[in-house]
């Protein structure tokens, strides 16, 4: 009898676990209210960051073009630039998956580095 019992109460367990198991891979993420939804960004040049360096090094656009930085790395980074005498920009702190874009006005080059790692190798951006 003790037998039977142990059977059938591992059997409906099986069970169990077999009709939920369906489940785990089927569930979405909902965004929750205070969550915002964040509108894709057009970029003129996009700029990775992997292994503490900018991919591409360089990249040169025109007046008015936006430039998007993209976090691949899993340490988090602040992104500061400036032009000699003139305009200067700085990112919130990217972690990984993290984007940040700057509009380019003025013409000129631009040296940026990555201020929470200031030994890394920095980039640049030209505007003509």
């Amino acid at each position: 009898m003790r037998m039977k019992n142990l059977v059938l109460i591992s059997m409906i367990l099986m069970l169990l676990i077999l009709s939920f198991s369906g489940c785990v891979g089927e569930q979405t993420s909902q965004p929750k209210s205070d969550d915002t939804v964040s509108e894709p960004i057009e970029a003129d040049a996009i700029v990775y960051i992997d292994s503490y360096e900018f991919h591409p090094y360089s990249t040169t656009i025109a007046p008015g073009d936006t430039v998007l930085w993209i976090n691949n790395d899993s340490v988090a980074f602040i992104i500061k630039g400036n032009i000699v005498g003139g305009d200067s920009f700085q990112s919130p702190t990217l972690r990984k998956g993290d984007t940040f874009a700057y509009t380019f006005e003025k013409p000129g080059s631009y040296k940026y580095e990555i201020v929470t790692h200031p030994w890394t190798k920095g980039g640049f951006i030209v505007v003509e």
